[in-house]
């Protein structure tokens, strides 16, 4: 089951004002929330009852029961604050830095697979197995992992494509059709290229995978199979390294499933591919 503490902390930034409140107010008191009714989380925060329920919606949940379950169950095993997780200070030596970063890069990767849904992953693999076209699109530091993905697919031997100009993707996007697939990376899932290029793929008749910070932003909504990832993007360590980080994961996911899936044809083709390099490195 999901780790629900990480997924509404994730989830704050998208989330309207009464709805942050009761999240907040979930977050800090997991430890006590098996004695907190519905009504009390409501009065405590000055909302209502229908914006309980709305929240746990939004995180997936059929309803607060089920949301306060997942929390009990993973109340034991909640991340304990830990100095590794400090901003950059000054003075640091080189040593300090790699022990916070890696440790910082460990728990976002981790928190991913918390929040990741194993039945979206395996209906975003199901669709690129059967694609006749994949194309990857991504904006600023979501572009490079487009281009690392479609770096995986040629290997594969599958057709697909990425562009960093935003204009010749969307003329791109308009030669998919059904049968196509489209990977819509955006972090903060509203990118406004972003979202054109899905739009176009969607009308188009395509099928639009996104990957996405945790919550129901503009691309998540929009796309065929969500995937969902997480990432502290705050003080030194703005810059998109945690998102990147995640949303690479995300990637080598999907191309080890499909891998798995198909694995006699998949070793088959990495080994040709894999030769056909070395070889090209001696000449």
């Amino acid at each position: 089951m999901n780790n629900a503490g990480v997924l509404l902390q994730s989830m704050l930034d998208t989330l309207h004002p009464a709805e942050k409140r009761v999240a907040e107010y979930i977050l800090k008191h997991q430890q006590q929330i098996s004695q907190i009714s519905v009504q009390k989380l409501a009065e405590d925060t000055e909302t209502s009852v229908a914006t309980v329920a709305r929240l746990a919606q939004r995180a997936g949940f059929s309803g607060y029961r089920e949301l306060k379950f997942a929390l009990l169950s993973a109340a034991a095993t909640l991340p304990k604050t830990d100095d590794h997780f400090d901003d950059i200070r000054p003075g640091m030596d080189s040593a300090q830095v790699i022990q916070q970063l890696t440790c910082w890069a460990k728990q976002c990767i981790e928190d991913t697979a918390k929040v990741l849904s194993p039945e979206q992953v395996d209906r975003a693999v199901t669709a690129l197995l059967n694609a006749s076209k994949t194309a990857f699109f991504g904006v600023g530091s979501s572009s490079f992992v487009a281009m690392d993905a479609s770096f995986k697919w040629i290997r594969l031997n599958r057709w697909s494509f990425v562009y960093s100009d935003p204009q010749v993707m969307l003329l791109s996007g308009v030669m998919l059709q059904p049968g196509d697939v489209l990977v819509a990376i955006s972090y903060s899932g509203k990118t406004k290229e972003t979202l054109e290029v899905a739009a176009m793929a969607k009308e188009h008749g395509a099928t639009v995978i996104s990957i996405t910070q945790v919550g129901n932003n503009p691309l998540h909504q929009m796309a065929d199979i969500g995937l969902w990832v997480t990432a502290t993007e705050a003080g030194m360590k703005r810059g998109d390294i945690g998102s990147r980080l995640a949303q690479t994961h995300v990637i080598d996911i999907l191309y080890m499933s499909m891998i798995s899936r198909n694995f006699t044809d998949a070793v088959m083709q990495l080994e040709e591919t894999y030769t056909m390099v070395r070889q090209k490195r001696k000449d």
